[in-house]
């Protein structure tokens, strides 16, 4: 089943190395064009290698980007007219996600709580990593080695909720079968 994402998790996933686990979990991610446009073209500008690695995912055919209709952009500039904290790819990937009725990942708390207003379910970096550790494709010490990472590399997390995380790693039991 495809996904929706914005930019953060795409950046955040490739800077540790992790950007493959959204193509195993769910085969093809879907992305708007001004999100292509600050994660790689953006990216590679500014001389990240971040970007190169989300240039791959597209040239190899499971990231896609997706144009608006009019009718969407239209949407999208009145989003943000009323939800002055929402940027172009977060509303992009709002109404590309709502549109196809999947899931949309999104760090940014702003974003999130506006797209769950519109029904749409939400989640973000640390999920994909659970997500991973849930579905066998990352072990205990590397969703940990992971998270950590994460944080060294300046991702922004609530200490009350990286402790729940850690632990929830560190007390997971894989299912059988």
């Amino acid at each position: 089943m495809p996904i929706v994402s914005n930019t953060g998790p795409l950046i955040w996933l490739s800077k540790i190395g992790k950007i493959m686990l959204l193509k195993k979990l769910y085969g093809e991610v879907i992305i708007p064009e001004e999100v292509y446009r600050e994660a790689v073209e953006q990216g590679l500008t500014e001389g990240f290698s971040d970007a190169l690695v989300i240039e791959d995912g597209v040239g190899q055919g499971w990231i896609k980007i997706s144009t608006l209709n009019v009718r969407e952009v239209k949407l999208c500039q009145k989003m943000m007219e009323h939800a002055f904290e929402i940027h172009l790819g977060e509303a992009q990937a709002i109404i590309i996600a709502r549109g196809m009725g999947v899931l949309l990942l999104m760090d940014e708390p702003s974003g999130r709580a506006f797209a769950e207003t519109w029904g749409l379910k939400v989640r973000g970096t640390l999920y994909v990593i659970m997500e991973g550790l849930r579905e066998g494709l990352l072990g205990k010490d590397e969703a940990k080695e992971a998270v950590l990472e994460l944080i060294s590399k300046g991702f922004r997390i609530e200490p009350k909720l990286l402790a729940r995380i850690l632990k929830e790693i560190e007390g997971f039991t894989p299912r059988d079968g």
